[in-house]
């Protein structure tokens, strides 16, 4: 198998295994259908990349090309996002029960600031006030490929509950807040192409008795991310074009009905725009007949930690063995001492023995920004590959940058 032109067993042997691999042609690809779905030429959407799904900065400076902004959920990444050359008016931060310290590090840095409560409304006008203010609302429901990424609805943690909508805003307005953006996120991992307008929906909902009594028009409508892309044995792909077309049809009804104002549609894409440009590359270490038949390889889950998590699965491929019909079933586990470090149980492999290797597909979202040097097991190299060229863009981690942070090793 090859990655845009360059043949995965050459890039094991020259980097080693694990190794993260992204394809920045394929991030520009699904960039540039996210554009056209959502008509960002033509001035109907605001486009914030969820940099928490991959904050590389060589994709961050690949997304700053593209014109597309950065929705951030913390100081450090609204810092990161700078210094990849992010412009602050393309940076949104919607952080969650931050500290008053966290707010001024995001005011100061002059970004759009998106609030989760009004606990941070109260915290961020002792610092000051801004031009523009949003509040991430949580309309009672929610929706998610698996509970643990579902976003909105009474048990979820985010968000403005619905009792305190109207309060925030008139607070703001009082304070002398003079531009308003509304937003709301309900979960991940969506594949109904329904879902996104009827998010846009719920949210007008909440946001029309603030038109009414408080008066004011919003910039921004904010429908967050959640746009999915298949996994293993998922054969529905999202389409983005009808997503795009009858979210924007959607805008346009509800802002002349309710008398919203001018307001543009932004959306937070994450793992839609490098989640299938990534890939795990790995190597089988061991064969074990044991009550089950085990496939160890050299990834574990402080590499890839999504199945450990909540249970998602990736599909694998085995370079050289794609065209094998047979198969058996096996378990895929790593090398963490621990019983969560399991992959996948009874999946239909070609007969595997050591030293194949194993590619994890759809690896470039939440994949290495939440690895770990967990059990001393570094965390892997990254390898960028653009128009058939590919660069290291992230060494691996050693047990010198682990001592590095080590002041002592004498207390007495």
């Amino acid at each position: 198998m090859n990655i845009n032109g360059i043949e995965i067993e050459d890039l094991k042997e020259k980097y080693g295994t694990p190794l993260y691999i992204y394809d920045f042609d394929k991030i520009e690809e699904n960039i540039e259908e996210i554009k056209q779905a959502f008509m960002f030429g033509k001035d109907r959407s605001l486009i914030y990349y969820a940099m928490k799904a991959n904050p590389h900065p060589a994709i961050l400076r690949l997304v700053k090309e593209t014109g597309v902004g950065v929705d951030c959920v913390s100081p450090g990444e609204v810092e990161v996002a700078l210094r990849a050359g992010i412009d602050p008016d393309n940076i949104l931060y919607t952080g969650n029960y931050e500290s008053k310290t966290d707010l001024k590090r995001v005011y100061n840095n002059k970004v759009r600031i998106n609030l989760d409560s009004y606990s941070s409304f109260e915290k961020l006008i002792e610092i000051d006030v801004p031009e523009m203010i949003s509040f991430r609302i949580n309309p009672g429901e929610g929706a998610g490929k698996y509970k643990h990424i579902t976003t909105g609805g009474e048990l979820a943690k985010f968000g403005l509950p619905m009792s305190q909508t109207l309060m925030a805003y008139k607070s703001a307005l009082e304070a002398g807040v003079q531009k308003f953006g509304a937003h709301t996120f309900l979960g991940s991992g969506i594949l109904d192409e329904d879902h996104f307008p009827e998010v846009l929906e719920l949210l007008v909902e909440e946001i029309k008795n603030v038109r009414k009594e408080v008066g004011i028009k919003f910039e921004f409508l904010d429908i967050g991310g959640g746009f999915g892309i298949p996994y293993y044995e998922e054969n529905r792909t999202l389409d983005m074009q009808k997503t795009g077309r009858r979210t924007l049809q959607k805008l346009d009804e509800l802002v002349n009905e309710y008398d919203l104002g001018n307001p543009k549609l932004a959306i937070e894409p994450g793992r839609y725009i490098v989640g299938n440009a990534g890939y795990l590359i790995t190597n089988v270490t061991s064969v074990k007949e044991s009550y089950r038949k085990y496939i160890g390889i050299d990834a574990g889950f402080n590499d890839l930690i999504r199945p450990a998590l909540y249970g998602a699965e990736h599909s694998i491929e085995v370079d050289g063995k794609e065209n094998i019909s047979k198969t058996e079933k096996v378990d895929v586990c790593g090398q963490i001492c621990e019983n969560t470090d399991i992959f996948t149980r009874d999946r239909e492999l070609p007969p595997l023995e050591e030293g194949d290797t194993l590619i994890f597909k759809q690896a470039g979202a939440y994949g290495s920004v939440m690895s770990m040097p967990y059990n001393m097991r570094m965390r892997a190299a990254e390898v960028g590959i653009k128009s058939g060229k590919e660069s290291l863009i992230t060494r691996k981690e050693t047990l010198d940058d682990f001592y590095r942070r080590i002041k002592t090793t004498d207390i007495q």
